[in-house]
């Protein structure tokens, strides 16, 4: 049997690692004593993950919001292995927290706290349980993301998606489009579309991996990886 593609991931939760597995694809856990670039070879995709608040300094916004929860370890790693993967060109998806870190590592910002900028948004923070839909989102034609979510996008464009986040792109960042937005406007994904494959989307869709809402997304994404391991095989004058 071929080797699966290697997925590097750092601070990874067990659904993320559920639904890579379930697509086809090895896991890689990374940390902050792993080194870059290094951390990144033999790698054939990157996966950003949700979590904490992206520091506004990373971003050039001299003010902080009280909201904020954040760890600089985590954004000076994060934000490198971004560029890394963006460098390389590398396959990308990255998933709430991972949408914020790879629009300011490609030179866009964010909305640090959403109820504060937009009062009359929706409530784009619901916990609990963690598969539960918080709102939907519309899905743009055309899109990677149209045609990775397929039939689950119904014929208006409409998705049905949990949220919790409570920070967003502001500013898309050069090269990338908004794939995705919710009612009250706030981007819910973004996509690079000269890429080999770099995808954000806001809610957290490996929550879904047992039912398989968003396994389109994920298959899409490991199959990405697989045709960069089989390039970066084809370079090295290796099998497998």
């Amino acid at each position: 049997m071929p080797t699966p593609p290697l997925v590097a991931v750092a601070w990874p939760k067990p659904d993320y690692v559920a639904s890579l597995e379930r697509a086809g694809a090895s896991v890689r856990t990374l940390t902050p004593d792993a080194a870059l670039p290094g951390a990144l070879h033999g790698c054939d995709a990157l996966l950003l993950t949700g979590g904490v608040d992206v520091d506004p300094s990373a971003y050039g916004d001299p003010d902080r919001h009280s909201t904020l929860e954040l760890d600089p370890i985590r954004d000076e790693y994060e934000l490198a292995l971004a560029r890394e993967a963006l460098a390389r060109d590398l396959p990308v998806l990255a998933i709430c927290r991972g949408a914020q870190v790879l629009n300011v590592a490609a030179g866009g910002t964010l909305i640090q706290d959403i109820p504060s900028a937009a009062p009359a948004s929706l409530a784009h923070s619901l916990t609990e349980p963690m598969d539960a839909i918080a709102h939907s989102v519309e899905v743009r034609e055309g899109t990677r993301l149209r045609n990775l979510l397929g039939p689950a996008v119904g014929a208006d464009g409409q998705l049905a998606v949990n949220s919790r986040h409570h920070q967003s792109v502001r500013q898309v960042a050069p090269g990338f489009v908004v794939t995705a937005t919710a009612p009250d406007g706030i981007v819910e994904a973004i996509e690079k579309p000269d890429a080999r494959f770099c995808v954000a989307v806001q809610w957290h869709p490996e929550n879904f991996w047992r039912t398989g809402e968003f396994a389109g997304l994920f298959e899409g994404f490991v199959d990405a990886a697989r045709r960069s391991s089989a390039g970066r095989a084809a370079r090295d004058g290796s099998v497998g």
